[in-house]
């Protein structure tokens, strides 16, 4: 025979903390600004060859997470988009961890060179997101190579900013530039 366990919360109890928590983050998002319209990030990166010789360019993967480290926004996604380039797309694990790939791909990978990337302040969909924190996420993999995960903070408010990161391996910096 089974025993019923009677849960510490009543259904008035769990009707006001459901309630409160609407309320709480309804008003939260009412408070919000958003970023200014016009402003937006540059995210440069040089991807280089450490080792000289031959060279396989690695996967990249670029997006924005917000502060609780949700992806919102994709902004690359540069693999072999033949048959064996998708087996090798699993290399860039914190990307495919939210069940990327990204609705749209940007293309095939790249030879070492520098490359900008622009966010606008806008989520996959459209949607203007609020000023806040925000985290930079740039992965690189290689086939047989190395693997980079730069994740760094940024906040977005009304004023500009310019940030260089050394993310070493494939990556002689990234350049951060908010204006």
């Amino acid at each position: 025979m089974r025993k019923l366990i009677q849960s510490p919360i009543s259904r008035r109890s769990l009707i006001y903390r459901a309630a409160g928590l609407a309320l709480t983050l309804w008003a939260g998002r009412s408070l919000a600004q958003p970023l200014p319209a016009r402003m937006q990030l540059d995210i440069s990166f040089e991807i280089v060859n450490p080792g000289g010789g031959r060279f396989k360019p690695p996967y990249v993967a670029a997006w924005i997470e917000n502060a609780s480290g949700l992806p919102v926004r994709t902004l690359a996604v540069w693999f072999n988009q033949s048959r064996k380039g998708w087996r090798y797309l699993d290399e860039l694990r914190r990307f495919i961890r939210f069940g990327n790939p990204a609705p749209t791909v940007s293309g095939p990978t790249r030879l070492p060179g520098r490359y900008t990337l622009v966010w606008d302040g806008r989520d996959d969909k459209g949607n203007p997101l609020p000023q806040g924190s925000y985290f930079v996420c740039l992965e690189t993999a290689r086939e047989d190579g190395p693997y980079v995960l730069m994740r760094e903070p940024i906040t977005l408010a009304t004023s500009t900013f310019n940030k260089v990161v050394y993310p070493g391996k494939d990556l002689k910096e990234v350049t951060l530039a908010y204006h």
